[in-house]
């Protein structure tokens, strides 16, 4: 759990979340950044639950389908936002313990309206051109009164843009063009947005697309250069949508089956596969990115939802390793697990978590685990190309399953 979360948790657990009626509020704020709650008036509807807040610093604002502010609050962007937006309900303002601290800058999240957007961009130039990234120019006075320059904040880099179950771009984004021409595209989709941050954002774009059933038209290319066959889009035969979107020459890092299995940095052919082996599930999520130096250069990764019943897989241990010696003819995983790759994990949703050799122990004891729980929905086996990837639990952590 990240620094962020502890700090919105009371000492029972719960969020230390302040909900905001519609109307009058009667709470003052301080001048201080991050601000916090100074004076309370007596006929302020908040006043018994707002006590327990006082002394405690605001974290994060909340307007729903509005707006979502994260990060060192001030008295003027907090009162502005909420008087702009006085009358709308749902309201909810997040507070931390005073001495806890977070590294996070401000992070606005704005979405945005059906039609065109009344805010212009700008490139700023670093000195290579992939440093190149577009922050808020202006903004239209046609937008909502004094809140305007909180959704669109001048000066602010476009961190990511976010599609609703259709596309994310993330990160490098350097032409205003490129940011246009994805919200004419998606003008008619409600619920876009857009998040922004002070500092400039760092790596090459990410995009993220989430294909629909059916053929999906792309063309790869294996890599060789500088990555062992990482799979490269080469061109995109199609006019929908989702095919406009997909930049060419940017490479596959991550290719999720929802509920099936996730594959990392794989090679050409067993992305081209996993594509056509499962190309009547919805909802496939296709992650591309800009630069080889942002994809780890460790080998392929493997997390599979396991199918409850016999799973027809031969495992096999040595000293510190354990690998799959191979999948029988009539397993319901052969078309998904390859033989050789070597185990990190298994997670059984409320029951078990095993993590590197030193927990799973050998090939006889995981089997047995296997077949245990057998009828429980939801198990997660992570697989590593390469034993020297397979990593320990980490000493104070508990392990980030992604379950697909």
């Amino acid at each position: 759990m990240d620094v962020a979360r502890l700090s919105q948790l009371n000492e029972y657990g719960r969020p230390l979340t302040l909900a905001l009626p519609p109307g009058y509020l009667g709470v003052h704020f301080s001048k201080t950044v991050p601000t916090e709650i100074c004076r309370i008036d007596e006929e302020s509807p908040l006043f018994d639950a707002s006590l327990q807040f006082m002394g405690r610093l605001a974290f994060h604002l909340s307007i729903p389908n509005k707006i979502d502010i994260y990060g060192a609050l001030d008295n003027v962007t907090l009162e502005a936002i909420l008087t702009a937006y006085h009358n709308i309900p749902d309201r909810k303002l997040v507070f931390k313990n005073r001495g806890e601290s977070s590294d996070r800058g401000i992070i606005t999240t704005t979405v945005l309206p059906i039609g065109p957007i009344h805010a212009t961009f700008r490139s700023t130039k670093g000195f290579f051109r992939s440093k190149d990234r577009i922050c808020v120019e202006q903004v239209s006075n046609t937008i909502l009164g004094s809140s305007a320059n909180y959704e669109f904040p001048v000066g602010h880099f476009v961190q990511k843009v976010i599609i609703p179950n259709q596309l994310v771009l993330e990160g490098g984004i350097r032409s205003p063009e490129v940011l246009y021409q994805t919200l004419s595209r998606y003008s008619d989709v409600p619920n876009r947005k857009i998040v922004f941050q002070k500092g400039i954002p760092g790596g090459g774009l990410v995009t993220k697309v989430t294909l629909p059933k059916g053929t999906h038209g792309i063309l790869f290319y294996a890599d060789f250069q500088a990555a062992p066959g990482l799979p490269v889009v080469s061109a995109v035969v199609g006019y929908a949508k989702w095919q406009q979107s997909i930049p060419v020459d940017h490479i596959v890092s991550k290719l999720i089956i929802p509920n099936v299995i996730t594959i990392e940095r794989m090679t050409s052919d067993g992305v081209e596969k996993a594509l056509n082996d499962f190309s009547e599930v919805a909802d496939r999520i296709l992650v591309l990115q800009e630069f080889h130096r942002d994809i780890s250069k460790a080998g392929a990764k493997l997390t599979i939802t396991l199918p409850t019943g016999k799973l027809g897989l031969i495992l096999k241990s040595y000293r510190d390793r354990i690998w799959v010696a191979k999948v029988k003819p009539d397993s319901q995983l052969v078309s998904r697990i390859p033989s050789g790759y070597f185990v990190e994990s298994l997670v059984v949703p409320g029951e078990l978590e095993l993590i590197g050799k030193e927990e799973m122990g050998c090939a006889t004891y995981l089997s047995q685990k296997l077949s245990e729980f057998s009828h429980v929905s939801n198990r997660v086996l992570v697989l590593k190309q390469h034993k020297k990837d397979v990593q320990k639990r980490q000493s104070g952590t508990r392990f980030q399953n992604e379950f697909v």
